[in-house]
């Protein structure tokens, strides 16, 4: 009993030591943390059980599956080839002419949506109505303003 409890054992630790190797070689080396990827790698092959378990509770990323995704941009990921200088450039830019076009849809649409209905006529004229009496009362407290100080003059000039 004690043997097949041992075999189990082993093959479960077996197991674990070899999803830690493989789980540490497939992951993105930005991600790892406390050491670098390559350490990480010896200290597993090396330490065996104790370092796959080094690696589970210290080394794997938190969440090793996330990675940041822009608005609009597809969900899967290129090969892992590093594209020339000029795949770099024509990537960037169509990712911002994608942009562009996606931001120039969305301001569209808000434009659409907070746009200023055009005022009625019957407001149109209510407004130059309104505008017409302000001003008629201007000229008349004017014309009044200039009476008074005509008439200040004049007084003015008859006492002297």
């Amino acid at each position: 009993m004690l043997f097949q409890m041992e075999g189990v054992l082993g093959f479960i630790l077996l197991a674990l030591w070899i999803w830690a190797l493989v789980d540490c070689i497939t992951s993105d080396s930005s991600i790892i943390r406390n050491l670098p990827k390559g350490v990480w790698l010896i200290i597993i092959i090396i330490l065996f059980d104790i370092g796959a378990i080094l690696w589970l509770l210290l080394g794997r990323p938190y969440n090793k599956n996330w990675k940041p995704v822009v608005e609009g941009e597809p969900r899967t990921y290129p090969t892992r080839r590093t594209p020339a200088i000029e795949d770099r450039a024509d990537f960037a830019t169509a990712i911002s002419d994608r942009r562009s076009a996606e931001l120039d849809r969305q301001l569209d649409a808000w434009e659409r949506e907070h746009a200023i209905p055009p005022a009625a006529t019957d407001d149109d004229d209510a407004r130059t109505r309104a505008l017409d009496e302000r001003e008629a009362e201007l000229r008349r407290r004017e014309l009044e303003l200039r009476s008074r100080e005509l008439h200040e003059r004049e007084r003015s000039l008859d006492d002297d």
